[in-house]
């Protein structure tokens, strides 16, 4: 073999060997991004949270509405109205119990009537307590004779902590079940602040955390200045003043 073939063959060995080396390399790359990503795929967890129809279920749309009044001087008091939500806490063999806010139950001393909808019945409820402080804690729960079809009592209650994620189902602007989710924001030793787009039709409404749990009840939006407010942020009642609540009136 001559000189010149010595170089072709060389020059041709050393173009083979790079090419089954990029090739190597190539493969290896492959499989090192097949077995990342099935890493990442075995790691993944979705996200664990209660589902809409269990959220609706212990969510019933409230009615109020006082009478008119006609005073001595025949002066005619137009009879006030209004909406909100509750949750069902409880059901036993003859009431459906409700927790919901003071203001929403009304004031049993104006005549309030109040009515239960869960968008296939509505039947009258009755007042069965209030929170003994109102102007602070605004608790109280309601009853209904019998079972609301659809409907059953939260899985239980629990404390929320900052950064946890919550979820709502409530009457937006008297809208039934609009759902909302977001995450503690915040607290103090009677209320808690949650990340919750929330509007009028809302107070009432049960925050749940993924497992099912009743963390707080909505009772305010976020006042910003004399006049705003902020609907984004809801101002909540706190699990351990409702679980008090509901341990003086035997309900927990």
């Amino acid at each position: 073999m001559d000189k010149f073939s010595k170089i072709i063959l060389t020059i041709a060995f050393i173009v083979f060997i790079t090419i089954v080396g990029l090739l190597i390399v190539d493969t290896y790359k492959d499989l090192t991004y097949n077995i990342t990503t099935a890493e990442v795929n075995i790691n993944y967890k979705e996200e664990i949270k209660p589902s809409y129809k269990y959220l609706k279920s212990i969510t019933v749309y409230i009615i109020g509405s006082t009478p008119s009044e006609i005073l001595e001087d025949d002066t005619t008091i137009i009879g006030k109205s209004w909406i909100g939500t509750g949750s069902i806490i409880k059901i036993d063999e003859k009431y459906t119990y409700i927790l919901t806010n003071a203001h929403v139950a009304g004031d049993k001393n104006e005549g309030t009537v109040l009515f239960v909808d869960n968008g296939l019945q509505k039947v009258e409820a009755e007042i069965l307590a209030f929170h003994k402080n109102t102007n602070v804690i605004d608790l109280a729960v309601i009853k209904v004779r019998g079972k609301l079809k659809d409907k059953r009592a939260v899985n239980g209650f629990a404390s929320a902590y900052l950064q946890d994620k919550v979820y709502l189902v409530g009457n937006y602007q008297g809208i039934k079940y609009v759902y909302s989710e977001g995450c503690m924001a915040g607290y103090d030793s009677i209320y808690n602040i949650f990340q919750l787009p929330i509007c009028y039709g809302n107070s009432g409404s049960a925050v749940i955390d993924k497992e099912g749990n009743l963390v707080g009840v909505v009772f305010a939006g976020y006042r910003v200045g004399w006049f705003g407010i902020d609907t984004t942020k809801a101002i909540c009642v706190s699990s351990l003043s409702i679980q008090l609540f509901l341990e003086s009136l035997g309900l927990n």
